[in-house]
Order: C-alpha cells, then sequence, then structure tokens
C-alpha cells in the first residue's frame, strides 16, 4: 500500500509541473513586406501644386504593381529620415484618392508631407484591402488656394505600401 501511495504521489507531481506554464521567448513584431512605387528608377520626384483658385493643377500619380496575389493588409505610408528636403509653400496639405479597385474615385486619405529635423518621420495614410495593382492620385487638397509639395521618393524615404504584416 505504501508503494502505491508514493506512487500516485510522484505521478500527480510530475503531472502537476508539466502542466505549469513555462517562462517563453518574447514574441518578436513579424517583419512586413514592402512594395515601392512603380517606376522606371529612382529617385522619383513628386511635385504637387496648383496656383490659387485651383488653376494649373499639377496631380501626381502613384501605382504599386507589384504586391502579390493573396497579400493582406496593405497600408500606405510615408517615412522620411530625419532632416529630409521636403519643399511645401502655401496649402500643402494633399489628399490622395483611390484610382483603382473597389473604391475608385474615393478619397484614400489626407497628409501633409513633413519632415522633422531630428528624428524619423513616419505617416501611415490609410490602409485597404490589398490587389495586385494599386493605383493613386495626389493633389492639394484645397479646391482654390494656391499650394506645393514636392520630395523625392526613393527607397530611403517617401511612400511605401506594406503589406502582409
Amino acid at each position: 500500500m505504501q508503494y502505491f501511495t508514493t506512487a500516485v504521489a510522484l505521478l500527480s507531481t510530475s503531472l502537476l509541473t508539466s502542466a505549469a506554464p513555462t517562462a517563453s521567448a518574447p514574441l518578436d513584431r513579424r517583419a512586413c513586406s514592402v512594395a515601392y512605387p512603380q517606376a522606371i528608377g529612382f529617385p522619383i520626384n513628386f511635385d504637387i501644386h496648383q496656383d490659387a483658385g485651383g488653376a494649373n493643377k499639377n496631380y501626381n500619380a502613384l501605382t504599386f504593381s507589384n504586391i502579390p496575389a493573396g497579400s493582406y493588409g496593405c497600408q500606405l505610408e510615408a517615412n522620411f529620415p530625419a532632416g529630409y528636403p521636403i519643399t511645401s509653400s502655401g496649402n500643402s496639405q494633399v489628399n490622395i484618392y483611390s484610382v483603382s479597385g473597389d473604391n475608385g474615385g474615393s478619397l484614400f486619405g489626407t497628409v501633409t508631407f513633413a519632415s522633422s529635423p531630428v528624428a524619423p518621420t513616419k505617416f501611415i495614410i490609410n490602409s485597404a484591402k490589398c490587389e495586385t495593382l494599386m493605383t493613386y492620385r495626389m493633389e492639394i487638397a484645397s479646391e482654390d488656394q494656391a499650394g506645393r509639395v514636392a520630395f523625392a521618393d526613393t527607397k530611403d524615404a517617401g511612400l511605401t505600401m506594406t503589406y502582409n504584416c
């Protein structure tokens, strides 16, 4: 009988310790995939502007054609390192409209492109269902005020589409 009691006590102790939670390594953030705008080469020089009264509008197109089918969580971002040169004057707020996909023609987001002199700057403009072709039109947000914003989009600065995060 004593053998049976000792065996049961040992068995129950080993079951309890094996079922107890154990310390695990901290979870690492998953790396996102990044798509860059379609272009012949870098830099892509964006120059979005208009004169007073909305005259002489200069729109810029932004296309991502390299997002794999089946991707998820597409997020349009603008990233600039500290002190990145961005030229702006007047009303430089920019509306970004979807051109392709289910929401073609609708306002996708509004942003004022800027960089900090001391730290990197990141703007999350909006997210959408991923498609293999995602095209946007950027224009000055004001209907009648003059405005301009210009910057060079490179692999290290500017607009990107992150996905699969």
